[in-house]
């Protein structure tokens, strides 16, 4: 073709895309197309889009020219969130002519909201209600909310975690509070963190989060704190809503085929994983035949003996990683990969939502990696010493270990 005949279509040449990212471009657009310009969530949803695609101006161009195609708030807002992106980079012709169509319909840089900052609490005299979520070692998650009053029109800073495998459920409520001292008290609290930030989450997730965590105490005595906050969050919780995490994440079709890709080890460092123990009464079955299996009556190849050991594990997990108990391994995982997206952990977040992905849906977990590394930390957390749970050493160069985490000689 002539630079002559190829002149009327830079712009479109300019802008093409691979198929893998065409498919992107179009999930961000289905993902966009739902969202409320008004809604709590937008904000971190263009952040985390922003961060997406900061060191991609060719798709942020697309997406911006798309988008001015049919302008909106919706499309305005997400223009303004990323045009800087696109500015520097050879697509800003495209970029110009993007904001001449939102100008045709009357959304002009006069209405750019103010640049987010890294940490944004609450908007001076918006009274905005705001949360975080903090994971730290001793509790599943930490959950904190500063929320205006309408009635008194000051500010309720509200605390909530669980303890002692799930016994005690702590609920603080103070108020009247300040935006100073629910920052103070947040900058204090993210240092004990797993990852020494607290990432901000919409308060709709975190009210989802509290009921989450009083469904799955077990204690019974209520008290005024703990019904004060639910009175407050009960104002913003829509148990039908999924949780943040499936507006920040791609939907994963059949996460078993992408097993393969989880890094066990890395996934699982630093986590708490002891709120995902499994309970003695109900391992003792499994247990009592492993240790069967250990001393045979008859001599048996050591292939046979591995893989029968391994059809012990994954009835166990197939029966007990079930009802109240394969929920409570599906939240953990979700909020595990929201809070790794939000922290820029991209490679932790994908593993924990593939493995959170299978949990969901009503796929089989008796292969389930995770699962049977959780199921064997069980046995070994129970019955230290009956089973070798590691990796291989200097010191065992002939053992082999089944894919559940199982050393055997």
């Amino acid at each position: 073709m002539s630079r002559k005949q190829s002149a009327g279509k830079k712009e479109k040449e300019d802008l093409w895309l691979t198929r893998e990212e065409s498919g992107e471009l179009q999930m961000i657009l289905d993902r966009l197309s739902v969202q409320d310009p008004a809604g709590e969530s937008f904000e971190g949803y263009l952040r985390s889009l922003h961060d997406s695609v900061a060191g991609r101006p060719l798709l942020a161009a697309a997406i911006i020219d798309r988008l001015s195609r049919n302008p909106g708030l919706t499309g305005f807002r997400t223009f303004q969130s990323l045009e800087k992106i696109v500015e520097a980079s050879a697509y800003k012709r495209s970029l110009k002519q993007a904001a001449y169509r939102f100008s045709q319909k009357g959304f002009t840089p006069t209405e750019k909201s103010p640049a987010p900052e890294k940490v944004i609490l609450i908007r001076d005299q918006q009274k905005k209600p705001v949360a975080h979520l903090c994971i730290a070692p001793g509790t599943i998650w930490i959950v904190s909310s500063l929320i205006p009053e309408a009635s008194s029109g000051r500010y309720v800073l509200i605390t909530a975690f669980l303890e002692d495998d799930f016994e005690t459920f702590n609920v603080r409520v103070k108020e009247p509070s300040t935006q100073k001292l629910y920052r103070e008290y947040l900058e204090a609290l993210s240092s004990h963190t797993v990852h020494g930030k607290a990432p901000e989450i919409p308060l709709w997730h975190a009210a989802g989060l509290f009921f989450d965590m009083l469904n799955f105490w077990t204690g019974r005595e209520t008290y005024d704190q703990l019904e004060r906050s639910r009175d407050l969050f009960t104002r913003y919780h829509d148990p039908l809503r999924k949780p943040y995490v499936y507006e920040l994440m791609p939907a994963v079709e059949n996460p078993e085929k992408y097993f393969g890709e989880l890094e066990i080890e890395d996934l699982l460092k630093d986590m708490d994983l002891s709120w995902l123990i499994f309970d003695k009464d109900d391992l003792n079955p499994y247990h009592e035949k492993l240790k069967e299996l250990d001393r045979p009556l008859l001599v048996v190849p050591r292939e046979i003996q591995e893989e029968r050991s391994l059809e012990v594990l994954r009835d166990a997990a197939k029966n007990l990683c079930a009802g109240k108990k394969r929920y409570l391994f599906r939240r953990f995982f979700e909020e595990q990969a929201m809070v790794f997206k939000l922290c820029g952990a991209e490679d932790r977040a994908r593993w924990a939502w593939i493995a959170a992905s299978n949990l969901a849906g009503l796929s089989a977990v008796e292969k389930h990696p995770v699962v049977l590394r959780l199921v064997t930390d069980s046995i070994n957390f129970h019955w230290p010493g009956d089973l070798r749970d590691g990796r291989q050493t200097e010191e065992t160069p002939r053992e082999r270990r089944t894919e559940s985490g199982i050393i055997l000689p």
